[in-house]
């Protein structure tokens, strides 16, 4: 008699569980979606990776600011929309989602173009010499 009372109790505790969220069917996403996301997030990652490495082979810090450029510019919008068309293939066409990926991808170039402004000028405002280069050589002699 305990079992059946446990057994009944963990099923109307799971039911309650089950009516207190909201049920999202998901469906396995089709061919072209599958190939659509696939390069949308490779052509993103390459964008990233290609400025990351441009960032760490740039000679001065002014530089390296500048290859943010691509891979904040382009690589993550492409990681948001690959995500997105994910979304739209498992879950249908949604207009908060749509949403949400055209605030994401325009709140991250107004970030980057203010983040880079902000930054060169720092640059910039430290009377800094930023052609000589990070690893601590010493620049050429200008000929006389």
């Amino acid at each position: 008699m305990t079992l059946m009372t446990q057994t009944s109790a963990s099923s109307s505790t799971q039911s309650l569980l089950a009516a207190g969220t909201e049920m999202v069917h998901y469906s396995e996403p089709s061919w072209l979606g599958a190939i659509l996301t696939g390069l949308f997030a490779v052509a993103g990652a390459i964008f990233i990776l290609v400025s990351a490495r441009a960032m760490y082979l740039a000679p001065d810090a002014l530089s390296q600011i500048n290859m943010l450029g691509p891979g904040v510019g382009v690589g993550i919008p492409l990681l948001i929309c690959a995500n997105l068309i994910y979304s739209w293939d498992t879950q249908g066409f949604q207009i908060p989602v749509l949403l949400r990926a055209i605030v994401a991808i325009t709140g991250m170039l107004v970030i980057q173009a203010v983040g880079s402004y902000i930054m060169g000028r720092a640059v910039h405002a430290t009377h800094w010499d930023h052609t000589v280069p990070l690893s601590g050589g010493k620049r050429a002699r200008e000929p006389k």
